[in-house]
């Protein structure tokens, strides 16, 4: 779960290898138990896995109801238990990432399963129409917001018609996004409430940045493009929100019961949507 403070912009080329140091150096790291990650980004409240991520990973999961064959994971990270439990379902399994790290910890995981490539997800290094599905989960808004567009475009091309590329994103607008709090100046306040990096290792910057929902407006020539909601907020804005077990399990509850009976209303609202793209025919 990525709710990352933002490093300074530069050209594309600076911005990959910031993130590609975070990760070999820090996010794919264990000290202890923990990875860099786990101690940022994956400190949710026991109530969050009890009443509310199950069915965020069913959702997640129907997304690629019906497929088979190819399998590309982009940005496969340290390759989580949702991952494999998706890449389970196919044949054939690739995993792309810009950390070597994060390749050798999925690899830990899944050895002989899948192939794993160090590579760019701005110059996917696959022939067209390649991979019958695409899993991009948290890794696109670390790629330059000028350069998600062609990000996109890369998954796409390699996907066949009638394939899916599903995207777990973030909402700038969501009330519960670090840049919504940064409007009214209350980000530090959050990642002081919230609290940092739990790992006793300084984290190096980490860049991060969103488009609104009605960027992907863009892929509909190509794609049919769909939102369904991800997740209700991000693990900093939990630890602040949700602190007593009351108001989590109420919250997640009511979550729960919103992505079910109004999921629109979700997409808006809610920090992760997922976006999934079918690519059209011709």
């Amino acid at each position: 779960m990525e709710d990352a403070t933002e490093a300074p912009r530069s050209g594309s080329g600076d911005i990959e290898t910031v993130v590609r140091n975070f990760y070999d150096r820090y996010g794919w790291v264990k000290a202890g138990d923990l990875s860099g990650e786990d101690a940022l980004f994956r400190q949710f409240p026991d109530y969050y896995h009890r009443f509310y991520e199950p069915n965020s990973f069913r959702r997640l999961l129907s997304c690629f109801d019906g497929a088979g064959g190819r399998l590309l994971i982009a940005g496969c990270g340290d390759l989580p238990d949702n991952h494999v439990t998706i890449a389970r379902r196919f044949a054939n399994i690739s995993c792309l990432d810009i950390s070597r790290q994060a390749l050798s910890s999925a690899s830990a995981k899944m050895g002989d399963g899948a192939s794993y490539i160090h590579g760019s997800l701005l110059h996917a290094p696959f022939p067209a129409e390649w991979f019958d599905a695409v899993l991009c989960a948290h890794v696109l808004y670390h790629i330059d917001v000028a350069e998600q567009a062609r990000a996109v475009g890369e998954l796409i091309r390699v996907t066949k018609p009638g394939g899916r590329v599903v995207i777990v994103y973030s909402n700038p607008d969501s009330i519960f996004a670090l840049q919504f709090w940064r409007r009214y100046r209350l980000g530090g306040l959050l990642a002081r409430r919230a609290g940092g990096d739990q790992s006793g290792t300084a984290a190096p910057p980490l860049y991060f940045a969103c488009h609104p929902r009605d960027w992907w407006r863009q892929f509909e020539a190509r794609c049919e493009v769909g939102l369904a909601p991800s997740d209700i907020m991000g693990s900093r804005q939990a630890r602040l929100l949700l602190r007593h077990r009351l108001a989590a399990v109420a919250v997640y509850r009511l979550a729960t019961w919103i992505e079910r009976v109004a999921p629109a209303v979700a997409v808006r609202l809610w920090q992760y949507p997922i976006v999934i793209l079918t690519k059209r025919a011709g």
